[in-house]
């Protein structure tokens, strides 16, 4: 497989201005796919965009990831933040990639492209451990991140488990599953007057805290030791902990 003659060879492919080695084309109006060789020469690193495009944004994520691509190329990580990336008039301070296994482009209509493309997508610090499971990397990029926009919203990454015994809600099994952090900071809000209940979340760097409910009041776990908490400061808490 040689992405330097299959990427420019894509239907309308044109060359991105100011990027070498790298072209854009577009399958349908909603979708723009930008692709880039790694610095050997041997991958593909492709930005797919549904919706509004940028091309500026999207020439920095390639850029940047291709600078860093000895961080992530054939290092076996199916989810990897490539850090210190900033783009002015934008938020994100982290380009993300996946592996093939996790992203599925060209999985289909040309596998051995597939085998040797990154999904490369603009993201933020919060959201990437770097040590997430084929299945948990599947789950984030497929299902949480929205990485084709170039619009959204930061995804902190959060696992938690809870049970109320007001509400009656609780989480399956006894390991954390991956949250919105909305959800985290309902159930925290829920904890309130309802002992027995708790709450315990993740964050990124595999920090746990762990709210109880009792009959004194409510009580935070966290890795320095325990405290009373009050109940109006759990969102701060929450919001803070998983950056």
């Amino acid at each position: 497989m040689n992405p330097a003659s299959v990427l420019p060879a894509m239907p309308g492919a044109a060359p991105v201005p100011g990027l070498a080695s790298a072209w854009r084309w577009s399958p349908n109006p909603m979708f723009t796919f930008t692709a880039a060789l790694s610095t050997d020469g041997r991958h593909n690193l492709q930005v797919n965009v549904r919706g509004r495009y940028d091309e500026a944004l999207v020439a920095a994520l390639l850029a940047h990831a291709r600078a860093h691509d000895d961080t992530f190329v054939g290092k076996g990580r199916p989810l990897a933040a490539v850090g210190g990336f900033h783009h002015d008039g934008t938020q994100f301070d982290t380009v993300g990639v996946a592996a093939p296994e996790v992203h599925g482009y060209h999985a289909t209509e040309n596998p051995e492209l597939s085998v040797v493309t990154y999904a490369v997508f603009a993201a933020y610090a919060s959201e990437i451990s770097g040590g997430e499971n084929e299945e948990e990397a599947w789950g984030r990029f497929r299902k949480m991140l929205q990485p084709n926009r170039l619009d959204r919203t930061e995804v902190p990454f959060v696992k938690m488990r809870y049970g109320n015994t007001r509400t009656r809600s609780m989480s399956m099994g006894d390991a954390r599953g991956f949250a919105p952090l909305d959800t985290l900071v309902r159930e925290l809000e829920l904890l309130d007057g309802a002992p027995g209940s708790f709450v315990e979340w993740e964050n990124r760097h595999g920090a746990v805290r762990r709210v109880n409910s009792t009959d004194d009041g409510l009580e935070l776990t966290h890795d320095t030791g325990r405290e009373s908490v009050n109940p109006g400061r759990l969102e701060a808490v929450a919001r803070t902990s998983v950056q």
